[in-house]
């Protein structure tokens, strides 16, 4: 159930309070800063209501109508940024957190590449040791939960590759991404990605095997089962393994290649914003910034899968994807 009416009254409550009982305040600063939130969860109370639902069900549809409307506000934001010059864009920023903005110091990951260095006898591996810091553990949960929304070996693996390449590549931008050959590919690649990918595809046999039971909370009898079923409900409603036949057709095949285009500069994206923008990666906001992407990219790859299956099905549920 929607409950149209009861967030309708809610939010014409709250106006009405701020129209007639609140004291104004003469600061635009502040009055501007109100007046975008206040536009920006009018929006959503309202989008929850009227959106549709998406393929996805749990924990509840509202949860996903939910994220959409807040994709839509991200993408509108994104919108607005491309028409600013970096310093006013730095500028919004600071309006939500003063310490954005600041270049941040850039660690080099290259330089000295022995694995054994026999020149510091007290510590030989220090190089290896110098390499684990927060992106090792990152990068492991990272392929994880993209095994998790693309559930594919071959695709991620490529993925995998890639994102190496690029790192490659842009390095002569980015300090962080001059890396020693084992950082890359044994590392990185095999160690971290590898893990995060296989762990990702067991979770994803996991949920192919499992018996999936549709009984409601009040028709279990045992308080063992409810619990149970309460736990169930923040899993998957249904299950489909993902076999994307990229070599199929030239249309499966592109759409492949385009999957896997907005994937990497999804990642880039993450990396930019920091260098750009002075965001840093534990920041609050590039926190809530990567896990609305995941929410976002899982309903977007089934939507998106569904549509290569059958593009006449799915006319009428795309909004993620297209989004």
């Amino acid at each position: 159930r929607a409950h149209t009416l009861t967030v309708l009254f809610v939010l014409v409550c709250a106006l009405v309070y701020v129209a007639v009982f609140e004291p104004v305040r003469d600061d635009t600063l502040y009055n501007t800063k109100r007046g975008i939130v206040a536009c920006v969860l009018s929006f959503i109370l309202l989008g929850v209501t009227v959106t549709p639902d998406t393929l996805f069900k749990r924990p509840h549809p509202v949860v996903w109508r939910f994220t959409f409307c807040c994709s839509i506000v991200y993408e509108l934001g994104l919108i607005f940024i491309l028409f600013q010059t970096k310093s006013d864009a730095i500028n919004i920023l600071r309006h939500i957190d003063p310490k954005l903005g600041v270049p941040l110091e850039e660690k080099s990951y290259g330089g000295n590449c022995r694995i054994y260095d026999h020149e510091v006898p007290d510590d030989p591996f220090h190089n290896i040791w110098d390499k684990m810091d927060l992106f090792v553990p990152t990068h492991f949960l990272g392929w994880y939960l993209k095994t998790l929304v693309l559930r594919d070996w071959w695709l991620c693996t490529l993925m995998s590759i890639m994102f190496e390449v690029l790192e490659y590549t842009l390095e002569h931008q980015l300090p962080n991404f001059s890396e020693c050959w084992w950082d890359h590919w044994i590392l990185d690649a095999l160690v971290c990605n590898g893990l995060g990918i296989y762990l990702g595809l067991q979770t994803l046999h996991y949920f192919s095997m499992k018996t999936y039971h549709w009984r409601g909370l009040w028709t279990i009898p045992t308080y063992k089962g409810k619990l149970k079923r309460l736990m169930g409900q923040f899993g998957p409603y249904t299950w489909i393994d993902f076999d994307w036949r990229s070599t199929s057709s030239l249309g499966r095949w592109l759409g492949t290649l385009g999957i896997s285009l907005v994937f990497l500069l999804a990642e880039l994206n993450t990396f930019y914003l920091k260098f750009v923008m002075g965001v840093p990666p534990e920041h609050y906001l590039n926190l809530v910034r990567l896990f609305l992407y995941l929410l976002w990219g899982a309903v977007s790859m089934r939507e998106v899968y569904q549509y290569f299956d059958d593009p006449y099905l799915l006319e009428e549920q795309h909004e993620n994807s297209t989004v």
